[in-house]
């Protein structure tokens, strides 16, 4: 993805949204009852004002405008209703760059939690049908439970699919597998008519490692378009079992877009008629042909250990007397560190010592006197 792709979005840990530009040329502090005059709605507005800015400032070309234009409306699209007033409430208040950063973050932080809130459901949903296998007796399969885990963003929606420009309308009855994300960076999306390339632009942080490290849940927003009957897609791990998983569902006409969390899976067997499989399936649960378009915001994958950040800090050199013991304190840790033990420096052999955390009890066994110290050895956990 090039330079002014890259540039489309500025902030959050999900970078969903730009800060907002206009449709017509505006200066850089607005009027907002003028802005509002005509048939666009606030938010409309305030995504043109986002993309416009970005235009002038060089930062995306007419055609990356459009692009950009229509992820910003889809991530929107996906809020619910109490969401997306808030969010249009905002936008309503716009005066200037400083507001279109305010109304930023509201959509940003909306859209990370109904995530987190799909997420939530979907792990209460799997612990629900645990306890019903225990109650039928039955032994659950070994392995991770999914109760510790942490969220990687993409820094923008990285648009992984885009039916109009790959395989074209999903059949009715159909299913289709979709990658959304890679284990290589530089992999072109563009194979699934997406316009992301793994690990840049809008698409860094897409990029896994083999397993283990492969993420569990793709949080990604589903929009479908050239819809032509009434249906519903469901998505699932695209594996032989279709799950419940309904994530839309549309009138003919409709333009229709969700946030949702879907359950990954490359290495099960494909759903039959859906193709290779790649990470998700989507099943056109409809009586006619429809587009859609994935955009992924994030991933969830298991939490990890960090390793301890330890250093060593020398105390002060203290004389034991001839044949006798001393308790003796080793110094404070630097901030932010925890003293785990201390330990014993001699300058001779003939000695013993017990470590504790914080003192050193030294015991010179020798007939004459010697000099030791008591340091102590301090631990964190990184970022703390």
């Amino acid at each position: 993805m090039n330079t002014g792709k890259r540039a489309v979005i500025m902030i959050g840990a999900l970078a969903a949204l730009l800060p907002f530009g206009a449709t017509a040329p505006r200066a850089a502090v607005l009027d907002p009852t003028v802005a509002m005059v005509g048939t666009a709605t606030p938010i409309d507005w305030a995504i043109d004002l986002a993309v416009q800015l970005r235009t002038q400032g060089g930062s995306l070309t007419s055609a990356e405008a459009r692009i950009a234009r229509e992820q910003l409306k889809i991530q929107f699209l996906s809020l619910s209703p109490a969401a997306r007033d808030q969010v249009v409430a905002a936008a309503q208040k716009l005066t200037n760059e400083e507001g279109v950063l305010a109304t930023m973050k509201a959509l940003n932080v909306a859209v990370q939690a109904d995530a987190r809130g799909a997420l939530a459901t979907q792990q209460a949903e799997l612990a629900s049908a645990r306890n019903a296998e225990i109650a039928k007796g039955l032994q659950p399969k070994l392995g991770p439970t999914d109760t510790d885990l942490v969220f990687v963003g993409t820094q923008g929606p990285c648009r992984v699919a885009d039916s109009r420009f790959w395989v074209g309308p999903l059949g009715g009855g159909g299913a289709m597998q979709v990658y959304v994300f890679s284990d290589f960076a530089g992999y072109n999306f563009n194979v699934q008519g997406g316009t992301g390339v793994a690990g840049s632009g809008n698409c860094t942080g897409d990029v896994f490692a083999n397993p283990p490290v492969y993420p569990l849940y793709v949080v990604a927003t589903v929009a479908v378009v050239n819809t032509f009957s009434t249906g519903s897609m469901r998505a699932w791990n695209g594996g032989t079992t279709l799950t419940v998983g309904g994530i839309l569902g549309w009138n003919a006409g409709d333009v229709l877009s969700n946030t949702t969390v879907i359950p990954i899976d490359r290495g099960i067997a494909p759903y039959p008629g859906s193709g290779f499989k790649r990470d998700i399936g989507l099943f056109n649960n409809s009586g006619l042909g429809v587009d859609f378009i994935v955009d992924v915001i994030g991933y969830f994958v298991h939490n990890k250990a960090t390793p301890l950040d330890c250093v060593t800090i020398s105390g002060t050199s203290t004389s034991i007397p001839a044949n006798s013991t001393v308790f003796v304190n080793s110094p404070s840790c630097p901030a932010g560190y925890t003293t785990m033990i201390s330990s014993t420096s001699l300058g001779d052999a003939r000695y013993t010592s017990t470590l504790f955390a914080g003192s050193c009890r030294l015991g010179n066994l020798a007939g004459f006197a010697q000099t030791g110290s008591c340091d102590a050895f301090c631990c964190r956990i990184p970022g703390n």
